[in-house]
């Protein structure tokens, strides 16, 4: 995405507000961002959907979208590979119509394919899919995430291949996933750098990135994702070392808030990135 600077904000309506004043709340509280949950059910009222996206500019929050969870694009046949592809065009033309610019989705599972196997599979969905999109003048961003299960299409490597393979595509990057992926890899400032440098040798920049972010607890093997935990939790990973690397970079990205308590833990990231700032 082309951001004019760091942006927070949570993923879904803010807790605290009720939906018809949300975007004003979040202004008010000094965020500038929201990602839109479609994950269940992709709405489809055009007219509703360009009114939510007039009133997210008028407060200065811009806006992602979130894809289904129902989104396979390495299954193990063409119909269900065929319904993901369809469901994610639904997403972007809800997004399109929103006026939300990056639709980050679930890139699928291995199952019994290799890895290999099962992403270039998915790279030719994505591409069919981009090609549809040019053809009806749907001009939004495809962001696959990094995912938290050893099981899933999503490590770092996947999504960027994706992204290098195919126009239009750019990594939605989770850091609590990446953490449980590999047994909690992210221990330190030097573990975020590794990450960026990696993105950075791929895809040339950092900036413009959609970035989840949360705490999050491991299952019990320590690998893959158990729950979402609120900042301070004592799970990892630590924002402090990423807001810092960001401050002193001057990067721009949009932070979206994965917390369970949404907006509260987007506003205590945007104050610990705000204080490395200040001490630049």
């Amino acid at each position: 995405m082309i951001l004019d600077r760091v942006r927070f904000g949570p993923a879904g309506f803010p807790i605290d507000a009720p939906k018809e004043r949300a975007f004003g709340y979040l202004r008010e509280i000094g965020l500038s961002g929201m990602e839109y949950q479609a994950v269940r059910r992709v709405p489809t009222n055009e007219k509703e959907l360009k009114k939510l996206g007039d009133e997210a500019r008028e407060n200065d929050i811009i806006l992602t979208l979130h894809a289904p969870y129902a989104i396979n694009l390495s299954a193990e046949t063409e119909e269900k590979i065929r319904g993901s592809i369809n469901r994610l065009l639904s997403a972007a033309k809800a997004a399109k119509a929103m006026g939300a610019g990056h639709v980050t989705f679930h890139p699928g599972y291995y199952l019994r394919r290799s890895r290999d196997e099962a992403l270039r599979i998915a790279i030719s969905a994505l591409k069919e899919l981009r090609e549809t999109m040019i053809s009806e003048g749907i001009d939004v961003e495809l962001g696959p995430e990094t995912m938290g299960k050893p099981s899933q299409l999503g490590s770092l490597d996947d999504v960027l291949e994706m992204a290098k393979s195919v126009d239009g595509v750019s990594p939605t990057v989770d850091f609590a996933h990446l953490h449980v992926r590999e047994g909690g890899i992210i221990k330190s400032e030097e573990d975020y750098r590794s990450i960026l440098n990696k993105i950075e040798k791929e895809l040339g920049d950092i900036n413009g990135l959609v970035v989840h972010f949360t705490e999050v607890e491991a299952t019990s093997s320590g690998y893959g994702e158990r729950m979402h935990h609120e900042l301070g939790s004592g799970y990892g990973p630590d924002f402090r070392p990423l807001a810092k690397i960001m401050a002193e970079n001057g990067l721009k990205w949009f932070v979206v808030s994965e917390s369970p308590i949404l907006e509260r833990d987007s506003v205590k990231m945007k104050e610990i990135y705000e204080s490395f700032l200040k001490n630049k």
